[in-house]
């Protein structure tokens, strides 16, 4: 890993518009990823390829103790940064961020899956919807502000979006999460809760336990729409994951959704390991979607995953 310091910092003061005394620094890391995805429905469909990824990190002390970082990142050969944000560092204050694109973090992102994993998890792969997550009706990150604090043993986050301009509503958004692991030790709780202004109204509520090398955790989601023609989901989620030494994981899990009105559940499970030797990981796994959006007809859809990275 290469780190570039204190790389263009009269321009990236100047942009962050912090104060005359702005000492900071820029740090750049990469990796390079080949990736296998077979599909039991589209056995015609080249299962290999390539993901690149650069990541800019930069920001530093502002002279009244607080912090400035912005994060950027490129990837995929599209010449443009597609993941960004700012954050201001307020010490006990919290922190305060702004996500340009696809980066927040804050708000309902931190309890869309609280299900550990040991490579993927278990909805992903199959195919390109994922249901039964409390951000399944919305949750626009270009363009959202963010707000994270810690308070007597409660980590509480905030999200709001006043004009999520990639959904069809158009209306604000905002999401509420909180965790808190005090009642004892290796046990966390957590509840959220989201309103996209117009469509749906979601809430989740999970339970993580980890007890060594273990951890486990079962969360409940449901996803309430307001108009009759759309379908509501009540999901639950559980799994665990071990880490065998430093370098190895393993996991399983399963994700079961009621559509209502449909007369079958949809079910994820899978599978995944990940091996990290130095700058090299190796991870794969196994996932299988049956009954896909409550349909009794639909096909079974199986997923082999691997993937190779190379950290620079």
């Amino acid at each position: 890993m290469n780190n570039l310091k204190k790389v263009g910092l009269t321009a990236l003061a100047t942009t962050l518009v912090s104060s005359a005394s702005f000492a900071g620094e820029l740090s750049v890391t990469g990796s390079a990823t080949l990736s296998y995805t077979g599909l039991s429905t589209a056995s015609n469909t080249n299962p290999w390829a390539q993901n690149n990824s650069v990541k800019f990190n930069g920001g530093g002390d502002l002279d009244n103790g607080m912090t400035v970082s912005v994060y950027y990142e490129l990837d995929q050969g599209n010449n443009v940064f597609d993941d960004y944000n700012l954050k201001l560092g307020m010490g006990d204050a919290g922190t305060l961020s702004f996500s340009g694109n696809s980066s927040s973090g804050s708000g309902v992102d931190k309890l869309k899956d609280i299900v550990p994993n040991a490579y993927s998890p278990v909805y992903e792969a199959t195919d390109s919807v994922d249901s039964g997550l409390i951000d399944a009706s919305g949750n626009a990150q270009a363009g959202q502000w963010g707000y994270d604090v810690s308070a007597g043993g409660f980590d509480l986050s905030m999200s709001y979006n006043p004009k999520p301009a990639d959904t069809a509503h158009n209306s604000a958004e905002t999401g509420y999460a909180v965790k808190y692991g005090g009642l004892m030790d290796g046990l966390t709780l957590s509840a959220g809760y989201f309103d996209d202004g117009d469509d749906a109204e979601n809430d989740t509520y999970g339970i993580e336990y980890t007890m060594g090398s273990v951890t486990a955790a079962y969360q409940i989601t449901k996803v309430d729409y307001t108009a009759t023609t759309d379908t509501d989901q009540d999901a639950t989620h559980y799994g665990v994951s071990v880490a065998i030494n430093e370098e190895l994981s393993v996991s399983a899990g399963r994700q079961e959704i009621e559509f209502d009105g449909a007369g079958e559940d949809e079910i994820n499970s899978g599978f995944g390991a990940s091996y990290t030797m130095g700058s090299i990981s190796m991870s794969g796994g196994f996932n299988k979607n049956e009954s896909k959006g409550g349909s009794g007809t639909a096909a079974d859809i199986e997923a082999t995953i691997f993937a190779i990275s190379f950290a620079f």
